[in-house]
Parts: C-alpha cells; sequence; structure tokens
C-alpha cells in the first residue's frame, strides 16, 4: 500500500476554512490562539500539517515544538524549547517566571517584524504547569501581532483532563481564541481515506470494513489498512486501546470484560447481574470506568458504551478459554430469564458459551424475525450459525421447525439475495444431496434454484443443465410449481440470447400460472416473456409485460421477482436507447429492493452502464466504487468490467487493467459473448496499441459465434474498424503496401458483418444504426477518406440517443476530418471545441489530450469562438447577437441544417430553432437566406 499517512488529507473542510480565517487576520497583524481538542488519532496533527503548509505557502514562519510523554511534566518549557530551537536558546530570567514569558513573547514579536509567525505546539496533555501558564499568558498579547499560535491536546486524557479545562478557560478568556473540537472524520471522508491507499480490488470488502470499524477515527484506520487481510486488530494498535483498562484496578477491569462480551453497549441493570460482586462495588468499577474514559454511560438508557468499537474488541480479545465461555452463558441466562432480550441478541450467547442446542433454536427464531423486517444480511448469518450448529444437536429439525435441506435451501434464497452468490450455490447443492430425487417436489425447486444460482456465478450452461432438470422432476407436480419451474428454464434460455425458445416457454408457463392464480409464477414468466418481446423487435408488447410484472411483484411483494423485473426493464431500456428513462427505473429500482435488504449486483451495474453511456461519470464513479466496496460476489464481474470502462475513459490505464484481471476471474467461458474483449480493446485504442485492439475485437466477435445479437456484433466491427483504421494510417506511413492490403482486406469483412448487424437490429433498437454511422466513418478512415461528413452523421445519430461521450468521440473524428480536407481552422474548431468542452466535463482525459494535440497541430482554438473567425466574425457585437446566436449563424450561413447546427453544437434541434427565430427576429431577416446574407456583409473578406 504506497500512500503514507502524511500524504494523504481528507475532509475537515470547516475546520481548515476557520483555520485560514485566522491565519489571514494573524498576516493582517491580529494575531490569536487556536487550541485543537480531539481524541488519540483522531487527526490533530495531520490538521496542524496541513496549516502549516499553508502558512508557509503563505509566508509564514512555522515554529513546532512537541510535548514529549517520557519528559511530561518534569522538563519546564519543553514544547518551547523545541519550537524556538531554530531561532536560539529559550531565554533565561534568573528564575523569574514573568521574566520568561516577556522574554519569549519578545522573541516572538521581534520574528514576526520580518514574517508573520505560525507557533505550533503539539500534544500539551503532556505538557508542564509552566508551559500551559506560558501559553495562557500568550494568548492574552498576540492579538496586536502577526503572531498565530495553535495548540493540541488531547481532551480524552484522563489524567489531564483538570488541567486541559484550566488551559482551555485560560486562552478562551483572552477574547482573541478558536477552540476547535475535532471530532470523528464522516463516512464519505473515511471511504476517501481509504480509497487513498492501494487497496486491491479483490480486497474492497476489507476497506468497507476499515471504514466501519474505524468509527471516523483516521489513524485507527490507518493502522487496520496496514494490517488489512491479517484478522483481529494490530498489535500496536491494541496496545494502546488497553492502555487505558491497564491503568483500571482488577475490580473494574473484570466488569469491563463482562461489558466487552455483552457488546459495543450494555444495560445497568444486566452488569449488575451478571458481575458476581456487591451492587456498591459494580457501580464503583463502573464509575472508574467512565473516568478513565473506557466506558461511557448512557443515563437515558440506563446503560454503558464503550468509548470506541475498537475499545470493546480489543478487551474482548484478552478473555481467556474458559473464562469467555463463562461471561456469555451468565449473559445468555440473566437474558433469558429476564425475557429482556430477543433471539438475535440471545443465539450469539448461546453460541459462544458452547449451548448448541438453545442456540440453534435462537438462531432460526432469529432468522425469521429478520426476514420478517427485510434484514437479509441478518438472516442469512443467523441461518449459518444454524447450519454450523446443526451436527451437535440430536433434535435439531425438532427446534428447528425444518430438516437440515430447508435451512440450508433457505439460506441459499437469502444468499443469492444479498450478493452471496458462490455460497447460495454450495446451499443449494448440499440440499438437493440431502433431499435425493425421494421428493420430486422438493427436488424440483431445489435444482431450479440451483440453476439460477449458477448463472449467478456466471455458470450458464451447468445452470441451464439444472434447469432443465428441474422441468423433468416438476412435470406430474401442482400447477404453480410447474409454471415457475418452467418460467426460469425460460429465463435461462433468454440470458443465453436465445430469445424465440424462451418467449414460447415463457407462453406456456404464463397459461400454467394465469390458470393457477400463481402470483410469483405469474411474475415469472411476464418477465421473461417481456424481455424476450423487446428482443425480437416486439417493444410495445415487451414493455407491457415487465410493467404488469412490476405492478403485480409490488402488489404481492414478491421482492425476488420485483429485483428481476427491474433488472430486465433497465437493461431492456438501455438497449433501446432510451437511457434516461433507464436511469430514472434503475434508481427507482435500487430504492425499492432496498427496502426488502436485497443487494443486487446487475441492477447496479444496469445503472452504472446508463450513466457512463450517458457522460454522467461522476455519478457513475461514485455508484461504481460503492459497489465495489461492498463486492458483491453475485456478477462481480460486470461492476469489475464497468468500473475498468470508466477508468478507461479517464485514462487510468493501470487501473482499468487490474479490475479486467480482476474480473476475468469470476466470467463466463464465452467472457460475456464477447464484451470483456471489446472493453480490452477500448483500453489497448486508448494506449495506442493498435494491433492488440484488432487482436481483442477479432476474439470477442469469434466468442459471438452464431448467437443472434445484432447490436452486440455491429458495435464490435465499429471497435475493430477503430483499430483497422489506425493500423492503415500506420502502414501508409510506413509505405507497407502488403500491409496495407490485409487491414483494408479485414475493414471490408468487417464493414460488411457490421452492414448486414445493423440491418437485423434495425427492427429492435436504434442502437444499431448509431454503430453502423461510427463504423462506416471508421471504414472511409481505414481507406484514407476524410468524410467529415460522415463523422457529423454519425455525431447526430449518437444525439438523438443522449450518447455524449460517443457524440464527443465523433466530434473530434469530425475536426480531424475537416483538417485533413483543408477546412478552415474555424470551421474545424466548432467540432473540436464542443467535444473538447464534452471532454473536459466528463473528465475523458484521453480524448482531452487527443483533441489538444489536434489544437496544437492544427492551430485550432478549444476554448471560445476565434475574434478573428470567418463568417462569425464579432456577430455578437456588430448584430446584438448573443454568442450562441452567432454560433448558430456562422453555421446557418454556411447552409447547415438545424439537425447539423444542434450535433455541431450539442444542443437539440429545437433549441436551434429557437435561436433561429431570435436571429432572424433581432436582423429583422424575413428568412434564413436573408440572415446568411447579413452575416457574409456584416463579416468582411474571408
Amino acid at each position: 500500500m504506497t500512500a503514507r499517512a502524511s500524504d494523504v488529507f481528507v475532509g475537515r473542510a470547516r475546520e481548515l476554512e476557520a483555520l485560514e480565517g485566522v491565519l489571514d487576520a494573524a498576516r493582517n497583524g491580529r494575531g490569536g490562539t487556536v487550541l485543537i481538542a480531539g481524541d488519540a488519532g483522531i487527526g490533530k496533527t495531520r490538521l496542524t500539517a496541513e496549516l502549516s503548509a499553508r502558512a508557509r505557502d503563505a509566508g509564514f514562519e512555522v515554529l513546532l515544538g512537541r510535548s514529549i510523554d517520557l519528559v511530561g511534566t518534569e522538563l519546564p518549557y519543553q514544547p518551547f524549547a523545541q519550537a524556538l530551537r531554530p531561532v536560539g536558546d529559550l531565554p533565561r530570567a534568573d528564575g523569574q517566571q514573568f521574566r520568561v514569558f516577556e522574554n519569549i513573547l519578545g522573541l516572538l514579536t521581534d520574528r514576526a517584524e520580518s514574517a508573520p509567525v505560525l507557533l505550533v505546539l503539539e500534544d500539551l496533555h503532556w505538557a508542564d504547569t509552566s508551559t500551559l501558564d506560558l501559553v495562557v499568558y500568550l494568548a492574552q498579547y498576540v492579538d496586536d501581532r502577526p503572531v498565530l499560535l495553535v495548540a493540541t491536546y488531547r481532551a480524552d486524557e484522563p489524567s489531564s483532563s483538570e488541567r486541559m479545562l484550566r488551559l482551555a478557560n485560560g486562552v478562551r478568556r483572552s477574547g482573541s481564541a478558536l477552540l476547535v473540537d475535532l471530532g470523528p472524520l464522516d463516512r464519505h471522508d473515511l471511504a476517501a481515506l481509504v480509497a487513498a491507499y492501494d487497496v486491491p480490488p479483490r480486497a474492497t470488502a476489507d476497506a468497507d470494513a476499515i471504514v466501519v470499524r474505524s468509527e471516523g477515527n483516521p489513524f485507527f484506520a490507518q493502522e487496520l489498512i496496514a494490517a488489512a487481510g491479517d484478522g483481529g486488530l494490530p498489535r500496536g494498535l491494541r496496545e494502546l486501546l488497553l492502555q487505558r483498562v491497564d491503568r483500571l484496578d482488577q475490580q473494574s477491569r473484570t466488569v469491563v470484560r463482562i461489558a466487552s462480551a455483552a457488546g459495543r453497549e450494555v444495560g445497568y441493570a444486566l452488569l449488575r447481574s451478571v458481575a458476581v460482586m456487591p451492587e456498591q462495588d459494580v457501580r464503583a468499577a463502573l464509575r472508574e470506568a467512565v473516568e478513565y474514559g473506557v466506558l461511557v454511560a448512557e443515563p437515558t438508557a440506563s446503560s454503558f458504551r464503550f468509548r470506541h468499537a475498537l475499545l470493546a474488541e480489543a478487551v474482548y480479545a484478552t478473555l481467556l478459554p474458559g473464562e469467555r465461555e463463562e461471561i456469555h452463558e451468565r449473559l445468555a441466562e440473566e437474558l433469558a430469564r429476564s425475557e429482556a432480550a430477543a433471539p438475535a441478541e440471545l443465539a450469539p450467547h448461546w453460541a459462544a458459551a458452547g449451548r448448541a442446542a438453545e442456540a440453534l433454536a435462537a438462531s432460526v427464531a432469529a432468522a425469521r424475525e429478520a426476514i420478517a423486517v427485510a434484514g437479509l444480511a441478518e438472516a442469512r448469518t443467523h441461518l449459518e450459525r444454524a447450519i454450523s450448529l446443526w451436527p451437535a444437536v440430536a433434535n435439531a429439525a425438532e427446534l428447528a421447525g425444518s430438516d437440515l435441506a430447508g435451512i440450508c435451501a433457505w439460506a441459499a434464497e437469502v444468499a443469492s439475495e444479498t450478493g452471496a452468490a458462490p455460497r447460495a450455490v454450495e446451499l443449494a447443492r448440499r440440499a438437493i444431496d440431502l433431499v435425493g430425487d425421494r421428493d420430486r417436489r422438493r427436488a424440483a425447486l431445489l435444482q431450479m434454484r440451483l440453476g439460477e444460482y449458477l448463472h449467478e456465478i456466471g455458470s450458464d450452461l451447468s445452470g441451464l443443465a439444472a434447469l432443465e432438470r428441474a422441468v423433468e422432476l416438476a412435470r406430474a407436480e401442482p400447477l404453480p410449481d410447474r409454471a415457475y419451474v418452467l418460467a426460469s428454464f425460460a429465463g435461462g434460455l433468454m440470458v443465453a440470447w436465445r430469445h424465440a425458445e424462451s418467449a414460447r416457454l415463457a407462453e406456456q408457463a404464463l397459461a400454467l400460472a394465469r390458470d393457477a392464480g400463481a402470483g410469483a409464477a405469474l411474475v415469472r414468466a411476464l418477465t421473461v416473456r417481456g424481455a424476450d418481446h423487446v428482443y425480437l423487435g416486439r417493444t410495445e408488447e415487451g414493455l407491457s409485460d415487465l410493467g404488469e410484472a412490476l405492478r403485480l411483484a409490488e402488489e404481492i411483494g414478491d421482492w425476488i421477482g420485483l429485483d428481476r423485473v427491474y433488472v430486465n426493464l433497465t437493461d431492456a431500456l438501455t438497449m433501446l436507447g432510451r437511457l434516461r428513462e433507464s436511469v430514472q427505473v434503475g434508481r427507482q429500482g435500487l430504492e425499492a429492493v432496498h427496502r426488502y435488504g436485497i443487494d443486487s449486483a446487475v441492477l447496479v451495474s444496469n445503472l452504472i452502464e446508463a450513466l457512463l453511456a450517458l457522460g454522467d461519470w461522476d455519478e457513475a464513479e461514485a455508484l461504481s466504487a460503492a459497489a465495489l466496496r461492498s463486492t458483491l460476489a453475485s456478477f462481480p464481474y460486470m461492476l469489475l468490467m464497468l468500473r475498468a470502462d470508466l477508468e478507461v475513459g479517464r485514462g487510468d490505464f493501470v487501473a482499468a487493467r487490474e479490475h479486467l484481471d480482476a474480473a476475468l476471474e469470476t466470467l463466463r467461458p464465452d467472457r460475456g459473448l464477447g464484451i470483456y474483449d471489446v472493453c480490452l480493446a477500448e483500453l489497448a485504442l486508448w494506449d495506442r496499441r493498435w494491433a492488440d485492439a484488432a487482436d481483442h475485437t477479432n476474439a470477442a466477435l469469434q466468442r459471438m459465434g452464431s448467437v443472434e445479437a445484432p447490436q452486440l456484433r455491429v458495435w464490435f466491427c465499429a471497435k475493430g474498424l477503430r483499430a483497422q483504421a489506425e493500423l492503415a494510417a500506420v502502414a501508409r506511413t510506413r509505405r507497407d503496401d502488403a500491409a496495407e492490403r490485409r487491414v483494408l482486406d479485414r475493414a471490408d469483412q468487417l464493414i460488411a458483418v457490421a452492414r448486414g448487424a445493423a440491418e437485423d437490429a434495425a427492427s429492435v433498437t436504434p442502437v444499431g444504426s448509431a454503430w453502423f454511422g461510427l463504423a462506416d466513418a471508421e471504414y472511409q478512415r481505414a481507406r484514407g477518406v476524410a468524410g467529415p461528413e460522415l463523422w457529423a452523421d454519425a455525431a447526430g445519430r449518437w444525439a438523438d440517443l443522449g450518447r455524449v461521450p460517443l457524440i464527443a468521440y465523433c466530434r473530434w473524428r469530425q475536426a480531424e476530418a475537416l483538417v485533413t480536407a483543408g477546412a478552415s481552422r474555424t470551421e474545424a474548431s466548432i467540432p473540436a471545441r464542443s467535444a473538447y468542452e464534452v471532454a473536459v466535463r466528463i473528465g475523458a482525459q484521453p480524448l482531452r489530450r487527443e483533441l489538444e494535440l489536434l489544437a496544437e497541430l492544427a492551430r485550432l482554438r478549444l476554448a471560445t469562438p476565434a475574434a478573428e473567425a470567418e463568417p462569425g466574425e464579432g456577430l455578437d457585437e456588430v448584430l446584438g447577437l448573443t454568442a450562441r446566436e452567432a454560433e448558430v449563424l456562422t453555421l446557418l450561413s454556411r447552409g447547415c441544417t438545424d439537425r447539423e447546427i444542434a450535433v455541431a453544437l450539442v444542443i437539440s434541434v429545437r433549441t436551434v430553432g429557437v435561436h433561429v427565430s431570435h436571429i432572424l427576429q433581432k436582423l429583422g431577416a424575413a428568412n434564413r437566406i436573408e440572415a446568411a446574407a447579413i452575416a457574409h456583409r456584416m463579416s468582411g473578406p474571408s
């Protein structure tokens, strides 16, 4: 992990703003004193280091001194002596303390005559009394000098709390003091701190756990990062945390150990009952634990909690074998006797006490209660505990109200819905082994679930085999089961792109479900048929089915079906090019499924995909970062590939490569039907590895085989033609005729495939036509034809679909083609500028670099329209037009249509019409021709 604590500074915006305010005041001769208080590790030193760096940049002389724990109160003025060492020895005054104070103030005043002074004193909780008195003295006199005194101390240090209170009160009386109470970082800032470290893509779960465990303390977070993967607490952090506990007497340590077994927070009544000592001793022990900052009293709840969760963890780790079991048993018995705890609280105590039967019964009961409130993650934890305890309990089935196969199947379903598909597969297979074929109905439903879980981890062939086996087993079963199993098999065929077969089976499942009045089966069948119809070109029928499935799933509370509907609906809308709708539905869907505790990796992925296509890269980045931190084990390759796509677009090729490598670990054998290879090609294209890009696109097309997915095929061809265009340019530069012929032969093959695929996709989605427009422009570029009109047409097609990054790409190529064709700099600058604006806004660094290079070579302007531009020169000022109206008139005078103007300026056709109306009105022109003539007359010679 390459980052160091001193390299990383996040958050603290409010505190820094206040500190910079007093820094500015000191620079202007109005000094002051700042006291920064906070717990150990909260970031006091890092904040003062950041302030010191800014002060140096502003011309301050920075003096730094630290109190030392080993010396502490035994050495007078120790931090001042260290701070003033660069400017001379500590002034002496023959034992007269007041004279010492005056001399130090005079020294600081003298130094401030040449440059303002920032004096930083750290860790004053360890400082001697004379130092504290000197700080209070200086605080009274620096207000009219360019001197700023900043001091830090721990607010949670019991031994110095009274002295720090006197210090704060004394400084406050100066009237020029700022007291900063530094609290924990919020979750967002702490996540940014963790992200600054080189956490591998597959270790993002550790990163998320660190954010939670550290509770906003930067030092704790950094220690946990350093020990990531080792388990437990780092030794240094554990020893730091236990320092407080070691100061307690034996009786208090005993009570604190009981509290650590009870959890982060524990009621007084429970502690009193479990501690084997008189009540007055319990109270005395708790009072001492509070005074030493180990526990915090919560009077309203009549409870105590550990000052920090990691402190509870550190204390719990000190419990010895036997001692731990005894404490948990006493806790569990008291909680059960008093009926003060729910099964979820009792189960871990019974389990830790070794009371397997009680723990199993409580775990299953806790799982049921968690499911009732949509706490799926918690339910899974309880079920996993029950499964682990099962062999140790003779009457387990009686206590659980189910056999082991039923518990495994239940746990598998919950695991799937919480993103743990590999575990769901393991549990389903165990349930199938336990049931065998003696109960064909259960076996059929288990095989069906197994097939769905296998699909989630990318094992499509095995999944289809399991689904087919489920259909076979369910032939003689009740209608609702047969309908659901058949609909699931249809769903397996649907995701394998076998839409015609899938639609026929979905029709049969739908009929069975309607006859049986089976709501969940009806949702499943409608979802599959709807998705099939969309992909078969029957768009409105398909969307109608999906809408009906969505309404029904919400009505009957089918949260599994609800997730599937949202997944398929967002996928369909994106495939149709209706990206804004897809984003809206995706956000709505995530909110809906989160209410049920479902973590839907596919729905998140679909939303990210649509955001990337629209150019909403900041939101896509935030969403993908959060999703990767949760490391959902279902469809992880989707999130990783989308993250890599974003990183390629923004120029972070190293991170993109890492995420693509990580995605490969869970990828299907067909590598996402070739999409993974196209991701590799995109990386290679922007990395200027043209031959690699060509190889990857060839591999992608090969992996598709005979699958009917023309919208993918034309996309792959477009990427391949981009690679061929670059290879052809290289061959021409090298005058390698043979290589150029080979490249053009391949380009001929690709454009033919693209044309056929675009024709096949035309009845399904307009996206195929847009990709073919780009493919055709790339093909002409490969042949050495500039073709600016082709790139303008391609940009227009993407503009109709709102695909901002692709519009910008085409505008770059259009500008490049205009330069090649000998167009004026003004004309070429218009598409270049529109592309550049997009590249800057969305952070597309590789595209931005290409545009800047083009602008440098061709002397184009990327910022604003050139003052010396051709027909548009000064039209805004001369004719009283706005800058945008002048741009529209410039293009209008060249004979551009409204659509061409919209593409050039990245605005809608309707907006162009509004601008034209305003132009005609302002110029008093009867029509466009007259307006263009006025523009030419007023702009002077070309």
